[in-house]
């Protein structure tokens, strides 16, 4: 394992994400308070791109189904959550009966921990090792 040039500090704001792939493997890239992370941008639970969920401080909130991760350690914070959304009593019941059969099935779906790897800065740019 080494470290490899992964981004430049201009392309990772401070409160964003940013999507990276190393040697294949698919790594998000986070800025927490000026300090970057690097956890597996593929959620523990059904891998989805954590890259494209959101950012809450030090959590990152799985864009499918809001499984959250610690992004300094990739300890899972909380599992998936069963989503309400608006307007969904109006929906026809063969489709809501078809999304809560789906919501049963992957609710018994493990979530696992994110790996996470060492990051450093070197000036402008992000190294990480992969």
């Amino acid at each position: 394992m080494s470290f490899i040039e992964a981004a430049s500090v201009d392309d990772l704001p401070v409160g964003t994400m940013k999507h990276v792939e190393i040697r294949g493997i698919e790594i998000a890239l986070a800025n927490v308070n000026g300090t970057v992370y690097a956890v597996s941008d593929r959620c523990g639970h059904q891998n989805a791109s954590l890259s494209k969920g959101k950012l809450d401080g030090k959590i990152i909130t799985c864009p499918l189904h809001h499984a959250q991760f610690d992004v300094t350690t990739g300890k899972m914070v909380s599992g998936m959550v069963e989503l309400s959304l608006p307007g969904m009593d109006r929906t026809p019941k063969k489709f809501q009966d078809a999304l809560k059969a789906i919501g049963e099935l992957t609710s018994h779906i493990k979530t696992h921990d994110l790996p996470p790897f060492p990051v450093k800065v070197a000036g402008n740019r992000i190294f990480v090792k992969v």
